[in-house]
This record gives C-alpha cells, structure tokens and sequence, in this order.
C-alpha cells in the first residue's frame, strides 16, 4: 500500500495550484507528502514534467504516476478533475501500470572520461557547431556503417513518439523488446552511403559508435534532452538497461487509444466513426 508520496512539479501556475488540492487531498486522507523513501513519485505537469521527475529520481526505483496540466500527456495517467480519485486509487493492493525499460548509454570523451547515464526516450549525438557528422557504426561488434549525416537518435520504444518520430522514424508499441537508431539528415552521394532511414534492433543487441576524428570535431551527446557532458564525445556505447520504470495508470490504458488520441489527433477528436457507414464525425467533447 502506498502512504509515502513525493510530489513533483513545474512552475507552470496550473500546476502549483493542482499541486496544492493534490497535497491537500492526500494529507486529509492521512498519506505522508514527503522527499524521505517515497512510496510514489505523484508528478504534475505534463510529459516533459514527467521526464524530468524520471531522469531525476529513477535511481528510487519507485513507480510514477502523473496529473496531467499539459497539453500533450502520453505518459501522465490522470486528468486534474480526477485527482479526487488519487486516495482511493493509492489505497489500491493492486494497481495498473506501465513498465519501461531505459536504455544505458556510455559516453567516453576525448580525454578518455566514460559518463554513464539512463535514458527513457532518447539518446542524440550531433555536433555543437554546423558541421556533418562522421562516425563508425558497429552492431553487436560488428561493423555495420559509415555514418555521414547531422547526427543520430537512439530511441527505446516509448522514446519513438518523441524527437524520432518528427525525424521521419517508426513509433514502436512500447512493449516490445527492442530500440531504434534514426538518422537526422544523411548525406548520401556518390562517395557517402549512410544510414538512410531507421533501423530496429533487438533489445540484447549492443550499438558501439566511434567519431572519426573526434579530437578534431565537436561531437555532442544530450540524454532526454541534457547534455552527457560539456567535453567532446569520441564513442558511444548503447544496450537496454535492466533498470525499468513503473508509471501507475488510473485505469488500463491502450497504447493504440493514446497513439491515436496523443499523435495523430492531437485532442481535435476528428475520428472515424465505428459501424458499416463509418463516416469522419467532429465531436466538441
């Protein structure tokens, strides 16, 4: 049973004033709000607020669960006007939630510095400044390409809705066992032959990157949107975690429900109707 919940918020004013009914929702209920060996990580806000509060406190290994004042709202499982439910939905023995897997991305420096860090949408490397990217892409330690390009994004299966699927890659459903590598603007001519669209690969494969002349680049890696590291990256190193994160929902949730709610009807709720006349209906619900 869940008592000990850590609240966590942006400073959007819709937030803070949900933050405040929600802690003083919780605490007329007699649930401990609290930084100290939460139970739950409750965060409001919208995905970014989620992202943050994960690539903060993923290291709790607590479950998650978010209010959702944003405007797009993939990952949080509840809306404001249902935070009323929070005492009884936490009081549950049992609850529905998403399992994560992050990815574990290595990054080593020019000076030879390896930085570890955890990634739950996406790891990208480009240059600071406008200059294409050339590196040796190795899967499984085998050579697979010569990247030429303006960069790459590795992405696990949730982490696809995000920057990879802007970028002309596939939205992967977030159960399967697997990530993705997209390339951001190869430069395919007679002499280059880089990646040129995405690639799915198995969740146990390894993805070892080597930039060519890396001393001499300016080749930077931001893991979910952060900078690895301020010095320049020489290689790269990419396999699934066996960290996972926990996001409670309010009830099972559908990824083809949220795909199509969140992605592709971005809240119009233009839809096709179900039945032999299905006809595209507009609904002001």
């Amino acid at each position: 049973m869940i008592k000990r919940v850590f609240v966590f918020h942006n400073k959007v004013k819709k937030s803070i004033t949900v933050k405040n009914q929600v802690m003083n929702i919780l605490r007329k209920h007699n649930f401990i709000i609290t930084k100290n060996n939460p139970d739950l990580i409750l965060v409001v806000g919208g995905d970014g607020t989620m992202l943050s509060a994960i690539r903060s406190h993923e290291e709790l290994n607590v479950p998650f669960l978010g209010v959702n004042t944003g405007s797009l709202g993939f990952l949080p499982g509840l809306l404001p006007n249902e935070i009323d439910k929070l005492p009884e939905l936490l009081s549950q023995d049992e609850h529905f939630y998403d399992e994560f897997p992050l990815l574990e991305v290595i990054s080593t420096t020019i000076s030879g510095k390896k930085i570890a860090n955890y990634v739950f949408n996406e790891a990208v490397i480009k240059h600071y400044h406008p200059k294409m990217l050339e590196a040796h892409i190795y899967i499984d330690d085998k050579p697979f390409n010569y990247f030429t390009g303006d960069g790459l994004i590795f992405s696990t299966p949730i982490g696809t809705t995000g920057y990879a699927i802007w970028a002309g890659g596939a939205a992967l459903h977030w159960n399967l066992p697997c990530y993705q590598i997209t390339p951001l603007q190869p430069n395919d001519n007679r002499i280059n032959r880089p990646l040129k669209n995405s690639i799915v690969i198995p969740a146990d494969a390894k993805i070892r990157l080597k930039v060519v002349k890396a001393k001499y680049r300016s080749a930077s890696v931001a893991c979910d949107g952060l900078m690895a590291s301020r010095e320049y990256i020489e290689e790269l190193e990419i396999t699934t975690s066996q960290k996972k994160v926990r996001i409670i929902r309010g009830k099972k949730m559908s990824y083809y429900d949220l795909y199509r709610n969140k992605i592709i009807d971005k809240h119009i709720f233009r839809f096709l109707q179900e039945g032999e006349d299905a006809e595209l209906s507009q609904s002001n619900s």
